[in-house]
């Protein structure tokens, strides 16, 4: 009896998760390959849901008990980790603080869902969930999970604060995004099964412990994560495409995707793009011929035939203006990564001249004030004695008149470009200058300004500048 009791369950729930999946896929037609990418198999283990890249897990009994108090929770907890997979959080678990990425990614993944708005996934404590995530997004403008993640990072006491309300977006476990190398060791150091007693998807059948679930870490750093990337990268282009009027709902999952499939920028190489040909006083080597050389100090006793080259034309930074916009939506902290930053790429033998003529511009709606840097010395101090003034609104247009005027000064000789560093929210010049401009974002929120065609733009994240 029992066993017939168990069987009729087991089918009970098979039929839910079809019927959410079914649903789901209904009005989310620019994921249906996403929910076919994963089976949905019965498991036992400590919560209702998990998934492997692979496969979704669910515990029938806690299911069905959980299903009798909220119908629409299993639509909602597949879409919650369907949204996982393919913002890509399970691949970045490696490198990350684990506790502090597990509330990220369940944050952005439910703001996701919330903004869809979505009859059948939609729960009964969804208007809390919005009155917290207006209330976030005043610290947080942008909320993925990166943003999220490095807000959290910044601010420990935060963490602990909107831990409290975590079981709000709790769905599913996240002991499959563990890395295979971790998973299989405990805290001792010694061998761990993934698949022991206690642990997510735990089953006393040897055959699927050896098989089944370990498959799934293997899958993490290979398979799955490129089948994965693959349908992200699809699901962002059909949003572009022929999804583009889904409404504010797919918005946020095609902001989450440019989130998560955006590259690192290395500012140095971006930095290069400003550099001018120059002479040094230095000894080239590439061009110094040893054989000559000893040749005619045998021949001649102390007269080489060839001396070496005294100079040699090299890409280095010579003439530039860094732009700072103190403008109060840029802050102060920022200000200073991005300057040292710079300073520590200037600084580098390979891209200072020894004289340089390098002008940083303080200024917000109008010119706040302009350091002259011809020495790293100088540069030196400058960092030591940095105090910002400004803070009001912003207007790009007082720079680049300012610094035409430089040049018709004779400031300048070879004025290669300039950089600003902004928010990208203010009025941009309507004439393109005679040097190169870029303007720098700060993580901005993965979108470009409405800066002029001309613009050189680049979008950094906070560690991008550490």
């Amino acid at each position: 009896m029992n066993e017939k009791i168990q069987t009729t369950a087991t089918e009970l729930a098979a039929d839910i998760m079809t019927l959410a999946r079914d649903q789901m896929m209904g009005s989310l037609r620019y994921l249906n390959r996403a929910f076919f990418r994963m089976p949905m198999v019965p498991h036992e283990g400590e919560e209702i849901f998990a998934s492997n890249g692979l496969r979704v897990y669910y515990n029938v009994p806690k299911l069905l008990r959980r299903v009798q108090l909220e119908p629409n929770y299993c639509s909602r907890a597949l879409l919650h980790m369907i949204l996982h997979w393919i913002f890509q959080h399970p691949f970045k678990y490696k490198d990350m603080e684990r506790p502090v990425w597990d509330l990220a990614a369940d944050l952005a993944v439910e703001k996701a869902i919330v903004d869809l708005n979505i009859r059948g996934a939609s729960l009964e404590g969804d208007p809390e969930r919005i009155s917290f995530f207006n209330s976030l997004k005043a610290r947080v403008p942008v909320l993925t999970a990166e943003r999220i993640y490095r807000y959290l990072l910044d601010n420990p006491s935060e963490f602990t604060r909107l831990g409290e309300s975590a079981r709000l977006f709790f769905r599913d476990h996240h002991n499959f995004w563990i890395p295979e190398e971790d998973a299989k060791k405990s805290k001792d150091g010694k061998p761990n099964d993934p698949m022991a007693t206690g642990s997510l998807g735990c089953d006393n059948n040897e055959e699927d412990q050896k098989g089944d679930d370990l498959e799934g870490h293997e899958s993490m750093a290979g398979q799955a994560q490129n089948q994965w990337e693959e349908i992200g990268r699809q699901t962002e282009t059909n949003l572009e495409t022929f999804y583009a009027d889904e409404g504010m709902g797919s918005g946020t999952i095609l902001m989450n995707l440019k989130g998560a499939f955006r590259k690192r920028q290395d500012y140095g190489e971006f930095l290069k793009k400003f550099m001018v040909i120059g002479e040094e006083i230095q000894i080239n080597q590439d061009e110094f011929d040893y054989l000559y050389y000893m040749y005619g100090l045998d021949l001649y006793g102390d007269m080489p035939l060839i001396e070496p080259l005294e100079y040699r034309e090299s890409n280095r930074v010579k003439e530039f203006v860094i732009a700072i916009d103190t403008s109060g939506s840029c802050k102060g902290r920022t200000v200073e990564q991005f300057l040292h930053k710079t300073y520590a790429i200037l600084k580098s033998s390979e891209t200072f001249f020894e004289k340089v003529n390098v002008h940083i511009i303080q200024c917000d709606a109008a010119i706040q004030k302009d350091v002259k840097i011809t020495t790293q010395d100088e540069f030196d101090r400058y960092m030591e004695d940095m105090e910002l003034a400004g803070f009001g609104g912003t207007d790009f247009r007082p720079v680049f008149e300012y610094v035409d005027k430089l040049i018709a000064l004779g400031e300048f000789q070879n004025l290669r470009g300039l950089i600003y560093f902004t928010d990208g929210r203010g009025t941009f010049p309507e004439k393109m200058p005679e040097y190169k401009t870029a303007f720098v974002y700060m993580d901005n929120a993965f979108s470009v300004s409405a800066a002029p065609a001309w613009a050189i733009q680049l979008v950094l994240q906070e560690e991008e500048l550490e």
